[in-house]
């Protein structure tokens, strides 16, 4: 408030102190005021214009401090709001991004899944077909075992066939030359054709023990896998 407008104040309170004061003293018809009253009217005029004064300035100082500190609330206010405008768009751009992964992970792990299911049926049929080439394997080395087990015996046949024809050799080729014609002799003939016959029976068979296992041998190689 400018000086005027304060001066203007006091003029007007001291002026309706003292017409005041006038009036009440016309109506009652009282003489005038002494000099020593109209002195001390005075007095109290200046007092209350004083005390008006003050007042004035204590409330004016008080509608400033108000004012301050509602601008001051409003600033923190404003400032807590922006605050709270940027915390929450933190927290939904956290939360989009926590939802994109989300995502994310779901198809991964549906990806992963179906990636894990095709490997256990490729598993299941892999694991199924090594059983039977296992199964097929031990079949077929056991018929290899057999077969080793009936060319050895073959052998040994074919041996002691030979050593027995050779047995009845001698005598048969006496009997041939003509150094010896007796019944025993011809029986030793027809004994060593006999066992001519087994040696030949034997090798045959041999023969075919050998070519049977050569045969198996070569499956063995092909449906077998190397280590």
């Amino acid at each position: 408030m400018d000086k005027s407008m304060t001066s203007w104040k006091v003029s007007l309170v001291a002026g309706l102190v003292l017409g005041g004061i006038l009036a009440t003293a016309a109506l009652q018809r009282e003489p005038g005021p002494s000099q020593e009253a109209y002195d001390e009217l005075l007095q109290k005029n200046a007092q209350l214009v004083s005390e008006q004064e003050s007042m004035t300035a204590r409330f004016e100082q008080f509608e400033t401090d108000k004012a301050l500190e509602l601008e001051a609330i409003n600033t923190l206010l404003r400032q807590k709001e922006e605050a709270l405008d940027a915390q929450k768009s933190k927290y939904e751009q956290e939360i989009a991004q926590l939802k994109q992964q989300q995502q994310t992970i779901k198809k991964t792990v549906v990806v992963t899944k179906k990636k894990l299911e095709n490997q256990v049926v490729e598993l299941a049929s892999t694991a199924e077909k090594q059983k039977k080439v296992l199964d097929n394997s031990k079949a077929l080395y056991q018929q290899q075992l057999l077969l080793q087990k009936q060319v050895a015996q073959a052998e040994v046949d074919v041996s002691t066939a030979k050593r027995k024809a050779k047995e009845f050799k001698k005598a048969c080729d006496e009997f041939k030359s003509g150094t010896s014609w007796n019944w025993v002799s011809q029986a030793d003939c027809d004994k060593y054709e006999a066992r001519l016959k087994a040696v030949d029976d034997a090798q045959a068979q041999q023969t075919a023990l050998e070519q049977e296992l050569a045969e198996l041998n070569q499956k063995i190689d092909i449906e077998i896998p190397k280590p």
